[in-house]
């Protein structure tokens, strides 16, 4: 069979489905005209009905089938007229990134996204789905206390998931171990930073077992996470563009954004509930109080920045003023 003639048949069988309000047609008689003897025709029809099935688009009685409202008997064939010109619904798989609505039409129909979004739905339908894939990652845990502002925890922007999370990263097949993938993540992701064992410490705190769907390839995953926290000696440590602080409220807040993208922190708040004192019981990862940068003070707290040069610089007015009377 050419691949024509197994299009022509493909579009043929879902465009013979019967329409809302038509008799129901048995498993079998969707396939007849086909050329296939009855064994095979019962059981083509059933594949195709038990494949369409995970549509929602069919109703199943006794054995009988049709589709289940006019518009997915509108799904059929529009599914149909696909089939039969060999034109792909779905594209840009390579695209190793997803998000929420809303969306563009280019968006809603790359692969991956509409693979996200089947994966969500699989995942909120049954606590128990199977994860397509396991992935072992390592977060560390940097607690500090910022000039100003108290106590605050230290996060990452991951720009292919579009959300923040704890600095670290997921196990390659040459590392040894998770305390080493903790190690390389900082020294990739902290500007300047070199792991010293003289002065820099790594503590267990936990692991975690939670599936949820990949924010960069939207397959339900199982992800166990390694957490540990930084301790150190050192007084200040620089945190990069992609880096910022937030408080503990705001790290451990379900649904909280940072720059209007999301927060990841399922693990950390199962760690947190399985500390006798939650995270905030840990000592300080630093001993100094952390200085922010001018950038960082401008890009957190615009609206205060512009106000505090506006006034400086009426104040110079002034005093210009002042002494050219």
């Amino acid at each position: 069979m050419t691949e024509p003639e197994a299009r022509r048949i493909a579009a043929e069988l879902l465009r013979k489905l019967p329409l809302p309000g038509e008799a129901a047609l048995p498993a079998a008689s969707i396939c007849d005209g086909m050329g296939l003897d009855p064994e095979q025709a019962e059981t083509v029809g059933q594949v195709l009905i038990t494949l369409l099935n995970a549509f929602g688009v069919l109703a199943v009685k006794d054995c009988q089938v049709r589709a289940d409202h006019v518009t997915s008997s509108l799904f059929l064939r529009s599914l149909a007229e696909y089939v039969a010109t060999g034109t792909p619904i779905l594209g840009n798989w390579a695209r190793a990134r997803v998000g929420e609505p809303p969306y563009l039409d280019q968006e809603a129909l790359a692969g991956p996204q509409f693979l996200y979004l089947m994966e969500r739905q699989r995942g909120r339908l049954s606590p128990r789905a199977r994860p397509l894939r396991r992935v072992k990652v390592a977060q560390v845990v940097v607690k500090a206390r910022l000039r100003g502002q108290g106590v605050n925890y230290l996060i990452m922007y991951d720009s292919a998931a579009d959300q923040y999370q704890l600095p670290g990263g997921r196990m390659r097949p040459a590392d040894p171990g998770m305390r080493e993938v903790a190690v390389r993540e900082l020294e990739e992701e902290l500007p300047r930073f070199v792991f010293d064992s003289r002065t820099d410490q790594l503590v267990e705190l936990g692991t975690a077992e939670i599936t949820q769907p990949s924010r960069t390839l939207g397959a339900l995953t199982a992800y166990e996470i390694a957490f540990f926290q930084l301790r150190s000696s050192r007084a200040q440590l620089l945190a990069g563009p992609d880096a910022r602080w937030v408080k503990p409220e705001i790290l451990l807040e379900e649904g909280a954004q940072v720059n209007r993208a999301g927060l990841n922190m399922e693990g950390l708040r199962w760690l947190h509930d399985s500390l006798p004192h939650g995270i905030g019981a840990l000592p300080l990862s630093l001993m100094g109080v952390q200085r922010r940068t001018l950038r960082a003070i401008v890009r957190d707290r615009p609206w205060e920045f512009y106000g505090l040069v506006l006034g400086v610089l009426g104040i110079i007015i002034s005093i210009i003023l002042f002494f050219l009377e």
